[in-house]
């Protein structure tokens, strides 16, 4: 069973994935030792939720280190991409990371991906923030 903060969460990143017609978005939160923990997701196996990845590793950890958005059409092709294990994340063919920021402080990643390879336009990146 869900914790009542995680239920919030996998309510709005389900909301955020039907609102931006994704197949998958998902919602990483900075740790205080500099991991990424993956706390919701709506298209990913439910399985990885507590997963934590070094800032260091993949995409998604590139988006948290450099604090910049990061839009790639087939992921697995990119020398950052780091694939999670049992996440079912191989069918998706595109990626878009957008740093969670507050007074110049990040406190996660929000992520979407798609099925079908495209790149994510500035005014769709823009409507996440």
């Amino acid at each position: 069973m869900l914790k009542p903060a995680s239920a919030s969460l996998a309510v709005i990143v389900e909301g955020l994935s039907q609102e931006l017609s994704v197949d998958v978005c998902s919602l990483y939160m900075a740790t205080p030792d500099s991991y990424l923990e993956l706390v919701a997701t709506c298209g990913l196996s439910q399985s990885v939720i507590g997963t934590r990845m070094s800032m260091n590793q993949g995409l998604t950890g590139k988006v948290a280190r450099t604090r910049h958005s990061v839009s790639v059409k087939n992921p697995d092709t990119h020398p950052d991409y780091y694939h999670l294990s049992s996440s079912g994340e191989e069918k998706y063919n595109s990626y878009l990371g957008i740093p969670l920021m507050r007074d110049n402080h990040l406190f996660g990643v929000l992520v979407v991906q798609t099925v079908r390879p495209k790149m994510f336009f500035m005014s769709e990146i823009k409507s996440l923030y």
